[in-house]
């Protein structure tokens, strides 16, 4: 790096810091949360809670609680529980009981503990042991009853709720009293709590889609009072962990079909009785749509016989206002290539958990999307509602104490937004993290996309989002946990990841509960697996599996550069860019290069012998895609007008793994200036620069152009999506990634580019305040759009974002300690 330049990243960053500290969440709050313990020995102590001197809950009791032996052959339930004694002080109390249950011949002991955060904020713990059975299955119930009738009640996702239970992209709920006041209720992360919010799986084979499970876990991990209660004067918010619905058992109604339905596409068809026969010739959707009787927050099932000489599609569509908008995420979804057998009937049989969707109605489609000629049949088509058995699962064990962790905020009404920003920031709180405004809502973010793999399986698990649920993939769960200095989250997702490595020794690129997965390929996978196992190594001083590592080692050696030349050659993409590959391998890539450089400085600090010379032969393959005349990295040899930011994700690499550059300041600085910056907004730290960049764009002479169908690498994917202007600015045709994006700017600071600190902050402004209704972590942002109503639903929430900590800590923006995991 240049020493003239060396001083620009330590003002840069703190410029962005100040900007940070300007911009965390401050609420200007005159009123605090205090408690009080109420009762005595003999009907039992219980706390309610104080807004200044305002009682905002009176709860009954502090939980209820099922429990069953492991055959559910026996029951008891444990109602009303209070604390037979207490301590504590004006800023902890704990209330205890052991309490003798004749049913099973057992002391169960438990302890209920309120301590305050910070003025606004109290966590709640709820402890259970028991010294004398193996095992013992439980649901515990946590009710928040309001000391006065709410004016409403809110959701994440909804301004009004009117009750029920809200199965949303974030667990959380709360109340505005006549006074608005805001009284929110969040949950600890699943993996903690022992809840999952899965409530799908993928079908048999590739490609089927996802179908909704039999056994349902925590469908009502979250609730609110139904407006049948409410009308009676019952109001709550609970949170209720264990409870599995068994959709096999418990009552099933057959729901009416209304016999009326629209054909699709070219689609003609015969109906006789309870047989459907379509036909066509499939160009896009053909086949029939019919509004189904599924109403809102129940549990049905679909099922029918079907057989044919083409895939059969079925989708299900939220309808509004008499037009066609979303799918439904839980349950079917993506059912686009369901394989049938041309003379034998194939049952098809899913659940459907309908989420509160308003007046909506939903629309169900039936046929092909396989653009051949088809023939389908279908018969005994049902749709049934569902009263389902409800079993506990959650576990017991003895002489192993569990708890379950929920939180309790005030403060004063705003909007639905703020209340959206402020459920993340306060669950990031309430973990005792410590950071920006946007480092928290990243933090709570992760938090509630970690929960168990499954019923009776209580690993951790991290997936992208809700609309990639259940599956957990490699890459995100590599960028979500590394963030963090948590070592039961790291490691039980490392280990979890080290049992998908092949024969060959490569690891695993998704995990699927209730199904198997083979994909295992040379993308970057089993490098960031050995990036991890590094880490963990240097955080927390485990030994790691010798075997494995080695495995993974020969692997990588073997696979990416047979030759030993230093050049990397692969079949994908290692990066997130990954949607061609390539026969034969191809050694085009500039960020494959980049990341064979990163795996042998990684291999050598496992403990592997590698020769420096040949280390610095690959980073010299790396320097070598800059192009001095373009002045930018090639992102594709054979396509050196494109340009990305994900080729300089392993400058950032070597810079904070190694602390070592392998570009020069030149060529990093240079890349970044031909990166155009969008969306300019008046609103922006810097309104002078755009608050978005593309990941993947085309430089011309008179700036840059999203992908076409004449300058087109990404083969028939690119050429299906990406042509003649479809889809520009979106995904991978210039969509703006905010990890991506963001890392790249932080290797321009370390670099002394001047631009960077200024940029990282319109990014982060960009994050939550683009789209004024979507305050979040997102998959992508687009880079061309008109109304925000054409984003995809789909990018919610994603939490890979998280990483941007780690790229903080690279800019001298925040430390280790700030993280609550972390230990020295």
């Amino acid at each position: 790096m240049n020493h003239k330049t060396a001083d620009k990243p330590l003002r840069a960053a703190l410029s962005i810091l100040l900007f940070i500290l300007l911009t965390s969440f401050q609420a200007s709050y005159a009123q605090e949360l205090h408690m009080s313990v109420v009762g005595d020995s003999i009907k039992g102590f219980k706390v309610d809670i104080y807004n200044g001197h305002q009682l905002l809950l009176n709860n009954s009791e502090e939980f209820s609680l099922l429990l069953s032996n492991t055959d559910l052959s026996e029951k008891t339930v444990l109602t009303g529980w209070k604390g037979k004694i207490w301590k504590g002080n004006d800023s902890s109390i704990t209330l205890s009981r052991t309490s003798y249950l004749p049913t099973f011949d057992l002391n169960l002991t438990a302890e209920v503990n309120y301590t305050i955060i910070n003025k606004h904020l109290i966590k709640k713990t709820i402890s259970l042991f028991q010294p004398g059975m193996p095992f013992l299955y439980y649901t515990l119930k946590e009710k928040f009853i309001p000391a006065k009738i709410p004016a409403r009640y809110l959701t994440f996702e909804h301004d009004h709720f009117p009750g029920g239970f809200a199965h949303e992209m974030f667990p959380s709920a709360a109340f505005i009293d006549k006074d608005q006041v805001l009284t929110g209720f969040l949950l600890d992360a699943g993996y903690k709590n022992q809840y999952t919010r899965t409530t799908r799986r993928r079908f048999n084979g590739r490609g089927g889609g996802f179908v909704g499970m039999r056994k349902l876990p925590d469908p009502q991990l979250l609730t609110v009072a139904t407006a049948a209660e409410q009308s009676l004067g019952k109001h709550y918010i609970q949170q209720t962990f264990g409870e599995m619905y068994d959709l096999d058992a418990g009552q099933a109604k057959t729901m009416t079909l209304s016999g009326h339905y629209t054909k699709t596409g070219n689609a003609v068809v015969h109906k006789n009785k309870d047989l459907i026969i379509i036909e066509g010739s499939s160009s896009g959707q053909s086949g029939i749509k019919m509004i189904a009787p599924l109403k809102g927050q129940q549990v049905y099932t679909i099922s029918f016989l079907v057989k044919g000489n083409a895939p059969l599609a079925l989708k299900l569509f939220r309808i509004r206002h008499g037009k066609q908008t979303i799918e439904l995420e839980h349950g079917i979804k993506y059912i686009d290539n369901f394989k049938v057998h041309p003379k034998d009937w194939t049952l098809f049989k899913g659940s459907v958990l309908v989420p509160y969707i308003g007046k909506d109605s939903i629309s169900m489609f039936i046929g092909s999307l396989s653009g051949k000629t088809f023939r389908l049949e279908i018969k005994d088509l049902l749709i049934t509602k569902h009263e389902p058995k409800k079993e506990p699962y959650n576990v017991l064990q003895i002489g192993k104490k569990t708890t379950k962790t929920s939180f309790i905020f005030a403060e004063p009404w705003k909007d639905h937004r703020q209340f959206m920003i402020s459920s993340q920031t306060r669950l990031a709180e309430g973990t005792g993290f410590r950071g920006s405004q946007m480092e928290k809502m990243l933090y709570g973010n992760l938090q509630m996309l970690s929960w168990i793999r499954g019923i009776n399986d209580f690993k951790p698990f991290n997936v992208p989002n809700m609309n990639y649920a259940p599956d957990m993939y490699n890459r995100d769960s590599f960028f979500s946990a590394v963030s963090t200095y948590n070592k039961t989250l790291n490691l039980g997702l490392w280990d979890q990841w080290a049992a998908t490595q092949t024969s060959k020794g490569g690891i695993g690129t998704i995990i699927t509960p209730y199904m198997g997965s083979v994909e295992a390929k040379d993308n970057e996978a089993t490098i960031e697996w050995l990036i991890w196992a590094m880490l963990n190594k240097r955080r927390f001083n485990v030994v790691l599996p010798e075997d494995k590592i080695k495995k993974a080692v020969d692997y990588v050696r073997s696979e990416f550069d047979a030759g030993k030349d230093g050049k990397c050659r692969s079949h994908f993409s290692m990066s997130q860019v990954d949607i061609i590959d390539y026969q034969p391998k191809t050694d085009r890539l500039a960020v494959n290069q980049g990341m064979l450089a990163i795996a042998l400085r990684t291999i050598k600090e496992l403990g592997f012998a590698v020769e420096e010379s040949y280390i610095q032969k690959a980073e010299q393959e790396y320097r070598n895609f800059y192009d001095p005349q373009r002045k930018h990295l090639l992102f594709d040899r054979n396509y050196p007008d494109l340009i990305s930011l994900t080729d300089l994700e392993p400058e950032f690499f070597s810079l904070w793994l190694f602390n070592r550059p392998i570009l020069t300041d030149e060529m990093v600085t240079s890349h970044l200036e031909q990166i155009p910056h969008l969306n300019k907004t008046a609103a922006a730290p810097y309104p002078e620069f755009g608050t978005t960049a593309p990941i993947c764009v085309r430089l011309t002479k008179n700036g840059f152009s999203y992908l076409t169908a004449g300058y087109q690498p990404f083969g028939e994917f690119g050429a299906a999506n990406y042509a003649d202007g479809k889809n520009d600015g979106f995904y991978y045709n210039g969509g703006s990634w905010f990890r991506a994006e963001y890392c790249a700017y932080v290797t321009g600071l370390k670099h002394g580019w001047g631009k960077a600190s200024k940029l990282m902050q319109n990014r982060i402004w960009a994050e939550i305040n683009l789209h004024p209704g979507w305050p979040y972590s997102k998959e992508f942002i687009p880079t061309k759009w008109t109304t925000t109503d054409s984003w995809w639903p789909s990018t919610q929430g994603l939490c890979w974002n998280v990483f941007i900590l780690m790229a903080n800590e690279l800019a001298g923006l925040r430390s280790p300690e700030m993280d609550p995991d972390y230990k020295k």
